[in-house]
């Protein structure tokens, strides 16, 4: 940068409240600072503010704030306005903290605080959201109506402000980062909001010749000449910092202004919304977790769709760097002369990759099956789309046959199948060679579980279709006036969402492991559930009456042969198997979210039946096949409710197998 050109010095934060107008231009991140943030930056202030025996000619630090003055449109007027290349975030902190001071030291209003300290506040603008302007301006002095939040950064916003009252408010004990714990730590004077609150106004209000014992607040103001191009200096000025992502750097290449023309402007401005709209859209975790696997990616998942189009429209691929979807983007926007053309097109692409997903995720078939395809780590968006864009795909129905075409390839085909039988599990004939305790089994059962259920929801909406599609005297009562668009039920969408939010687990329906249950405390709790389980079955048994009378007046010798032939009873009763191949089958595992997984464990069927009753009343979702694993609504599955025995495994592994082979026989490719 030619410095001689820019104006780098140290001013007051004082300074900055002349009224001036700050503009945060669209390929700024939002505010996002979160309560650790907002924290440290309190507790640093306020230990500067209070610590005694500062040099006089010391100040409190702040990092740097980049600006450029222009002109800029504000509530449909030209103004003069410093736009914020660098420091938005703390800069807005400022604002918020010092927004919630006033009222503390009996300013209620900016006229009262501009007659206490002479000062006016500085106004903050957002171009892609200018309605944040009015909400802002009354922060602090109005009473504030969430309906006034539009926006998830001004959501962000009033979040920090309600941080500032928590930290001046909790106590110690409570929350040990608070106001309080750091007055202890450096100040002798009673502990009082006011004290606090004053002593960090005039932190900030004091100017640079100050000679108050708090000190004052200094930024280092770096102000660029009007003509440079504000997008190269932020992102060269973030080298070094909190590493921008590939998504905020492409914002920034797509907001950038390479003319003064209007048309420009609006062109952007339209950018600006749309990506925003894209962003909340993707914020609905329902619709984010059928096509992305990435539970913990909160900004700038719009970055799924940059690399779909990457990965569909870069032909050299031999870069890997982390910044290969900049760098795409950078020599694309920057390749050709007339720059208002290009962005209109990369732009249209993104839109239409955006209404495709939007497509894919309205109609619950083509969800169910994409979902289900993108928690294979193998299939990415690209493959789904490449499918979606075959010239044979001319309808829905096309691109669901070819969706059910790369299921059966990545999941169910991947399926063994055994034709020679199993004598251990008692099967003649095919079976489902799959088993939990072999590693490379076990990569495959998730897989083919979620495809179950998946595939059970589907079925329904086919015959809900082929119900709906029968003359009237064909339909049930409760059938007539039903129509297609009845499919569109969310009771036929598999939550992916939960899949991930919850951490389902593939569990063992019959215990996993025989109960050795060598501890007492275990045995006792573990007869116990089993009495709560099964009842008078196990309660009113000759055998079992005779043992827990006789463990009455048991004395340590003989209490453990007693609790022994007592276990003995109940493993009876339940059918319990100790063969490791019969519990570690797929006709013994099922979905589960892991607080059930918590509370299940190894408790008996019985308990566990109870268990799922339960959290399903309580509203947790279970998967369908595992509520009809519990409700034992197989063909041939005994009516027993207390055991999940040898016949049961079977009865729901022939379920299984069936949906395997009907679904290979219609839909394995040719």
């Amino acid at each position: 940068m030619n410095k001689s050109n820019n104006k780098i010095q140290q001013i007051a934060v004082s300074e900055l409240f002349d009224g001036r107008f700050f503009f945060i231009p669209s390929y700024q991140r939002g505010y996002r600072w979160t309560k650790t943030q907002i924290y440290d930056l309190c507790n640093d202030l306020l230990e500067y503010a209070i610590r005694p025996n500062k040099n006089p000619k010391a100040f409190y630090s702040l990092q740097p704030l980049i600006v450029r003055q222009v002109t800029k449109k504000i509530q449909d007027k030209d103004t003069d306005v410093y736009e914020v290349i660098d420091g938005q975030q703390r800069l807005t902190s400022l604002f918020i903290l010092v927004r919630c001071l006033m009222k503390i030291v009996g300013c209620h209003n900016l006229e009262e605080f501009k007659d206490r300290y002479d000062l006016t506040f500085y106004k903050i603008y957002y171009e892609t959201r200018p309605d944040d302007y009015e909400v802002f301006e009354k922060l602090g002095i109005e009473f504030f109506n969430y309906s006034d939040v539009t926006d998830i950064d001004l959501a962000h916003v009033i979040n920090a402000f309600n941080f500032v009252k928590l930290w001046l408010d909790n106590d110690k004990d409570v929350d040990p980062d608070c106001a309080r714990s750091t007055w202890s730590l450096f100040s002798k004077e009673r502990f009082t909001k006011s004290n606090i609150a004053s002593k960090l106004l005039k932190l900030l209000t004091n100017s640079q010749e100050t000679n108050e014992p708090e000190g004052n607040a200094q930024f280092v103001w770096y102000e660029i000449v009007p003509d440079k191009d504000a997008i190269q200096e932020f992102l060269s000025e973030n080298k070094g910092k909190i590493k921008l992502t590939d998504t905020e750097k492409i914002r920034g290449l797509f907001m950038q202004r390479k003319n003064k023309e209007l048309i420009n402007s609006l062109i952007q401005t339209g950018i600006a919304k749309d990506w925003e709209l894209i962003e909340n859209t993707l914020h609905n975790n329902a619709f984010w977790s059928f096509i992305s696997n990435d539970t913990h990616q909160e900004d700038g998942r719009i970055n799924i769709i940059f690399q779909y189009i990457y990965d569909r429209d870069c032909t050299d691929k031999s870069y890997q760097g982390d910044d290969a979807l900049f760098r795409y983007y950078y020599q694309l926007l920057n390749s050709k002369s007339d720059f208002n053309a290009v962005i209109i097109e990369e732009w249209g692409k993104v839109m239409a990759a955006f209404r495709m997903l939007q497509n894919w995720y309205s109609n619950p078939r083509v969800y169910n099956w994409v979902g289900l395809l993108t928690k294979e780590q193998c299939v990415k968006t690209v493959d789904i789309a490449n499918l979606y864009d075959k010239e044979t795909v001319v309808t829905t129905e096309d691109f669901i046959e070819e969706l059910k075409k790369k299921v059966c390839e990545t999941i169910v085909n991947e399926i063994p199948i055994d034709e020679g039988g199993n004598v251990e599990l008692d099967v003649k004939g095919e079976y489902i060679k799959l088993f939990f305790d072999k590693p490379a089994d076990k990569k495959k059962i998730p897989g083919l579980l979620r495809f179950i259920n998946v595939n059970v929801l589907c079925t329904q909406i086919d015959k809900l279709l082929e119900d709906v599609d029968k003359p009237d005297e064909e339909k049930k009562a409760s059938d007539i006036g039903r129509s297609n668009r009845d499919e569109l039920c969310g009771i036929y969408r598999f939550p992916f969402d939960a899949l991930d939010s919850f951490g389902w687990d593939i569990e063992h329906i019959d215990s996993a492991t025989t109960n050795e249950l060598k501890q007492p405390e275990e045995q006792e709790v573990w007869i116990e559930e089993a009495e709560s389980a099964l009842g008078t079955e196990l309660t009113e048994n000759k055998g079992y009456k005779e043992q827990k009378d006789a463990l009455k007046t048991a004395n340590e010798k003989t209490k453990p042969l007693i609790i022994a032939n007592i276990l003995r009873i109940i493993r009876e009763r339940i059918g319990e198997d100790d063969s490791e191949d019969r519990k570690n089958w797929i006709g013994n595992l099922t979905l589960l979210d892991s607080g059930t997984n918590r509370m299940y464990k190894n408790k008996i069927f019985a308990r566990k039946r109870s268990i799922i009753y339960d959290r399903v009343n309580r509203g947790v979702y279970v998967p369908v096949c595992t509520q009809n694993i519990f409700n034992k609504t197989f063909d041939h599955c005994t009516k027993d409710n207390l055991r999940w025995d040898i016949n049961d495994k079977k009865c729901y592994h022939a379920f299984i197998l069936k949906h395997i082979k009907t679904f290979k026989d219609n839909f394995k490719a040719k």
